[in-house]
């Protein structure tokens, strides 16, 4: 009996001293994702994309294949503030993604990926796979703007895209640089085993003749890519599928070479059907969206080593000293409990020791459970 109290100071001493340590891996750990509002609106059922405003106080997502050649900018609580309604609905063969960028001047602009197969509809009209794409590029709404906004055909600007092979392809992953504008699509690799390629227009954009897009990666080994997103300054590149956001810190400016390097994994919540994904303005979360009425709108607040860029960064201020002495505020709540836990575990470690040593039945250990571009032409 004495041998059995003797070892539960010890070892409720060792977890104290383990304590530290521990707050600090705990300090490490993202918030888990949280819904911000519920996106809402019978016009909103196919949403395909995502991007978010300069200042975060509006969200841009785009409707899928035959749907309305509209841009919907929806508020922080859900409803949609503005529509921008393009002249022409053809214009919307399969969108499937928008970016935000902006001009020379500071103006900034909207992108719309027109880069989907379009498969049911040319499927069921007998046409022939899609080798023509387009990227459509508008003003962003002014803040104050409201309701429906019809934009004329010299408000819309259209470029023409054709991959390098000739071949048909499926993207629904758009990005386009914030500092220098250039433009990449992913294309969506639909079938386990298969690789991802990662596109890119060499120069600016043109408004006449196509812009050849040239293969910047060819074996990118994620299967299901639904959207993309560059970082406000453009630090880190994104993409997403529907359980998990990859992402890089773009090194030398090369984002082909970055994204050669092993991403960093997010796991995204449970969604309906994911689609898009962005940055918040400060650069620390993810927003992620989902097809279908009245789906959320998460924030997936990012890990240090994709926030910051250091793997284990200091927290301000701390040294060794200040490691032991309790937090303040509710944090101390939090390392209070992971102390009691250290404890109640020291105190069933002893027990075990102690009954291992009184008969060989012992204790079964049991597992856990398992825009540099160029004048488009007008419409």
């Amino acid at each position: 009996m004495a041998r059995r109290t003797a070892l539960l100071p010890f070892l409720t001493l060792v977890c104290a001293g383990l304590l530290p340590s521990t707050a600090h891996a705990l300090a490490r750990i993202p918030q888990p994702p949280e819904p911000l509002f519920q996106v809402v609106g019978e016009h909103i059922n196919e949403s395909s994309g995502l991007a978010v405003s300069a200042d975060g106080k509006r969200y841009y997502t785009v409707p899928d294949a035959g749907r309305p050649a509209e841009v919907y900018a929806v508020d922080g609580k859900g409803k949609t503030k503005v529509i921008l309604a393009l002249p022409q609905p053809e214009l919307n063969e399969d969108w499937e993604d928008v970016a935000v960028a902006r001009a020379a001047d500071g103006t900034g602009q909207l992108y719309i990926a027109d880069t989907g197969d379009a498969f049911v509809a040319r499927t069921a009209g007998s046409l022939p796979e899609r080798t023509s794409y387009r990227l459509l590029r508008v003003t962003e709404p002014a803040a104050s703007a409201s309701g429906r906004v019809a934009l004329a055909g010299n408000q819309v600007e259209v470029f023409t895209l054709v991959y390098a092979d000739g071949a048909p392809h499926n993207s629904e992953a758009l990005l386009v640089h914030p500092v220098t504008g250039k433009v990449f699509l992913v294309e969506k690799a639909e079938k386990a085993g298969r690789k991802s390629g990662l596109w890119s227009v060499p120069g600016a954009l043109k408004a006449s003749g196509s812009n050849v897009l040239r293969q910047a990666l060819a074996d990118l080994k994620i299967v299901g890519v639904s959207g993309a997103a560059f970082s406000p300054d453009g630090d880190r590149v994104v993409i997403r599928n529907a359980t998990t956001a990859y992402l890089w810190w773009i090194e030398d400016e090369d984002v082909a070479k970055s994204m050669r390097a092993k991403p960093i994994e997010i796991d995204l919540p449970v969604q309906r059907q994911g689609e898009g994904v962005a940055f918040t303005p400060d650069g620390r979360s993810l927003l992620v969206n989902s097809e279908g009425l009245n789906q959320p709108m998460w924030r997936v607040p990012l890990p240090a080593d994709a926030a910051t860029g250091g793997a284990e960064p200091e927290l301000p201020g701390q040294d060794p000293a200040q490691l032991a002495a309790p937090p303040a505020g509710g944090d101390g709540l939090m390392f209070a409990v992971a102390g009691l836990a250290g404890v109640a575990a020291a105190g069933v470690l002893a027990l075990a020791v102690v009954r291992g040593r009184r008969g060989p039945a012992g204790v079964k250990a049991v597992s856990p459970p398992p825009a540099a571009a160029g004048e488009g032409r007008p419409l």
